[in-house]
């Protein structure tokens, strides 16, 4: 078996990238997502669900950052109150 320079490489992935997402699109399940997991899979959605994907990303990292938001009070809450604790207990 020859080895392969880099343009048959990307192309060979590049197939098979084609063919997982079209045989995901035959099965009905979510190509959207496995283009979420797998980022190499974006170039071969439709226009419909790469506008998808980006709402989905977006919605994602909205949660993200309410979520980081979340964390970050109650980090403040606590150190507040551990505060407050050894102010009283002098």
């Amino acid at each position: 078996m020859s080895k392969l320079n880099a343009a048959e490489r990307k192309a060979r992935d590049n197939e098979r990238f084609s063919q997982r997402v079209d045989e995901r699109r035959v099965k009905g399940e979510d190509v959207v997502a496995y283009a979420l997991a797998n980022k190499k899979a974006f170039k071969f959605l439709t226009k419909a669900e790469k506008h998808s994907l980006k709402e989905r990303q977006a919605a994602l990292l909205e949660e993200a950052k309410i979520k980081e938001k979340q964390q970050r009070e109650l980090k403040e809450q606590l150190e507040l109150e551990r505060i407050q604790a050894a102010f009283t207990e002098q």
